[in-house]
């Protein structure tokens, strides 16, 4: 009995000849192929997948996906072949389409582990998930012309703790006079201004507008969150007019959904969600040679996608029995890069050698969550280790000691 099924591309058919015949060189540990349709899926997209094997029964093997490979995707449909080569000789063949459950995905490397079919392994899955860029959302009214106004942040789905960025947008035509704007009211979290707003001119179809825009971060606090509306009025001089008339605009309410900080966060743990972080730590200048009363600076940079620098943790004191680590000084920095705020912490430390010899120093460590995969990672450096010679000091009474080791050994000689 021979079920056929619709595969996408001629191309996609010459390849099924070929890993047929890679199939029967498989080896017996291995002899489960797999096929996938591209090497890259958009995430939340459908990926469609050939698998083949071989046997000497007719019978339908069972086929059941691994667990990680449940935890990624779901099954949407299932199409079985069998094939017969010879006396004893049965080609299956499953046609899958799967369904990757993560559309807020970011851009990541999955590896899914291999396809067991009675007890043979297929080759381990490797796929490269693109992150589906979020467009932000916007709500606009025109309440007149030609004056518009919106208000949009880069997330209305985001946990607790998490800073978002707020434009407001207000577009017109002709010279404004006595404008009037409400202020940012924000239920449920706390705003700061990022920077001084900018306005700049574009033509739209022949007519001129003025286009005026403002920046803030918004510190999520409570489960609940929401934008009230806000306000603008202006008298607008237009072309071929005198004194102006008055137009109004307003922006609708805008609710933000909050997630709660997971449960499986450890409570003695900084809650920091992040939509990427990027740690990095050098001393500086590497030294050649350090002696034991020498200080080292260390130097260190840290970078957090989607939060504001002052959330970020700062590395304090630490100390052992062969160093100490005491903060030196550290500067705090936001930015806008792509549409997405980017907190910079700079931390000068120095270190402190107590004992000579080779010091394993420790590793820095930074736990976070992320927000798009929403699950714990944390970003690690290794300082490695360091050789530490001996003082000055010690050295001179060393060479006392040796000196003093060396007379006696001469008189005892001499005697």
């Amino acid at each position: 009995m021979t079920v056929f099924f619709k595969i996408s591309g001629l191309k996609f058919l010459n390849g099924c000849f070929l890993l047929l015949l890679l199939l029967l060189l498989a080896s017996p540990a291995q002899a489960v192929l797999l096929t996938p349709s591209q090497p890259k899926l958009a995430a939340g997209g459908q990926l469609e997948i050939l698998v083949e094997t071989m046997n000497n029964q007719a019978q339908q093997p069972a086929l059941v996906l691994p667990a990680s490979w449940q935890t990624h995707f779901k099954l949407l449909d299932q199409i079985y072949q069998l094939e017969t080569k010879g006396q004893n000789r049965f080609t299956h063949r499953w046609f899958l389409v799967l369904q990757h459950l993560q559309p807020d995905s970011i851009s990541r490397r999955l590896d899914l582990e291999p396809l067991q079919i009675n007890g043979r392994s297929s080759q381990a899955l490797q796929l490269l998930i693109e992150a589906a860029r979020k467009k932000p959302t916007i709500q606009t009214q025109r309440l007149s012309q030609p004056l518009t106004m919106q208000q949009s942040v880069d997330f209305t789905d985001a946990y607790l703790g998490q800073t978002l960025v707020y434009q407001l947008l207000i577009r017109y035509q002709g010279f404004p006079l006595e404008p009037r704007l409400s202020p940012l009211e924000v239920e449920g979290a706390t705003t700061r201004q990022l920077g001084d707003g900018r306005e700049q001119g574009f033509n739209q179809r022949g007519v001129s507008w003025q286009e005026a825009r403002w920046q803030e971060l918004i510190q999520l606090h409570t489960a609940e969150a929401r934008i009230l509306p806000r306000y603008f009025s202006s008298r607008l001089t237009l072309t071929g007019q005198t004194g102006g008339k008055l137009y109004e605009a307003e922006t609708p309410t805008l609710k933000i959904n909050v997630r709660p900080i997971p449960d499986s966060w450890p409570k003695e743990q900084p809650w920091l969600p992040a939509l990427g972080v990027n740690l990095e730590a050098a001393f500086l200048p590497r030294p050649k040679q350090l002696k034991q009363t020498e200080a080292l600076e260390l130097s260190i940079h840290l970078d957090v996608v989607g939060q504001q620098a002052r959330n970020l943790p700062q590395f304090k004191a630490m100390a052992s029995e062969n160093w100490r680590i005491e903060p030196l000084t550290e500067e705090l920095t936001d930015r806008i890069v792509d549409g997405l705020l980017v907190g910079s912490l700079k931390q000068r430390l120095l270190l402190y050698p107590k004992q000579a010899g080779n010091l394993k120093l420790p590793n820095l460590t930074l736990n976070w969550w992320d927000v798009n995969a929403h699950q714990a990672r944390h970003s690690q450096v290794k300082l490695g280790q360091l050789e530490v010679l001996p003082s000055d000091q010690t050295m001179a009474k060393m060479k006392a000691m040796q000196e003093f080791k060396d007379a006696q050994a001469l008189e005892k000689k001499q005697a």
